[in-house]
């Protein structure tokens, strides 16, 4: 059975908001899991007075509040604060929170230039591209010449947040620059695979056959294909079409063009979605 949380303060009618994570939270509880779950996201701007005056005015948790108070007076870490809102609201288990505590002091060892990536890396898995790759790109123009190997990661995530919209042309060039810079195999089987997806098939043979390394890593790409079109098989989405083909073969058009109609429309706001800044 599991354990029982108690809900402490009020909902706060005006959230806070966790500018890292660009989450609005409404209570304490919800504070908390969004540390639990993205400690290693948190940095020292979650010591921040209006925060404590959310917590005190929107939650009611003028204890807390107070505590936090004097913790911001004698200069305490980012592990130390949110350590302490975890284990006054006692969200989570004792081996959880010491975890969010260590990433949280792991994170205070990163670069400026790796918390920024590591904040764009949050947005694509939350598959906010758009948002990500202007991250991506603000980091690129101020990272210095000797950032060689960083440079090539954030140009390798780069592409991802490219090929997470269909830009396979601005992919396959974020990886192509990925490669010359860190020389990573994954960055150049990446800028093949993103080739792979834009080119036809006739220019996507010359260029492979242009390409030094091109067979060998051509071989792993086709292999990542078949298996990618394998697991979409068991899908819902693979279903879905599975059940359109029936409908047009059964020249039942009404319902056929009204399904079609309508995944193309959840199709159109999901990607709205993604490209939004």
């Amino acid at each position: 059975m599991g354990r029982v949380l108690l809900c402490l303060g009020k909902y706060a009618e005006r959230p806070y908001f966790l500018e890292r994570l660009y989450i609005n939270v409404y209570s304490v509880e919800e504070l908390c899991y969004c540390l639990m779950q993205n400690s290693y996201l948190i940095g020292k701007e979650i010591i921040d007075e209006k925060l404590v005056q959310w917590l005190e005015g929107e939650c009611g948790l003028k204890e807390l509040a107070g505590e936090l108070g004097e913790m911001m007076a004698s200069g305490c870490s980012a592990a130390g604060f949110a350590g302490r809102i975890l284990d006054y609201t006692g969200y989570g288990s004792r081996e959880e929170i010491e975890k969010a505590k260590n990433d949280l002091e792991r994170e205070a060892d990163l670069s400026v230039h790796e918390k920024r990536m590591v904040k764009a890396d949050y947005l694509v898995e939350n598959r906010k591209y758009m948002s990500a790759i202007k991250c991506y790109d603000s980091l690129l123009e101020e990272l210095p010449d000797g950032e060689r190997a960083l440079k090539g990661r954030v140009l390798h995530n780069r592409g991802v947040a490219y090929a997470g919209l269909y830009r396979f042309r601005n992919a396959a060039d974020s990886f192509r620059r990925a490669y010359e810079c860190g020389k990573r195999e994954e960055s150049y089987i990446s800028y093949l695979a993103a080739n792979r997806m834009f080119m036809e098939e006739r220019e996507y043979v010359n260029f492979i056959a242009a390409q030094p390394r091109g067979y060998d890593q051509t071989l792993k790409v086709e292999k990542r294909m078949e298996d990618a079109a394998g697991e979409f098989e068991g899908t819902e989405e693979s279903r879905m079409l599975f059940t359109l083909k029936v409908c047009k073969e059964e020249n039942n058009s009404v319902s056929y063009y009204e399904e079609v109609e309508r995944v193309t429309d959840d199709l159109k706001e999901e990607y709205r979605q993604m490209a939004e800044k």
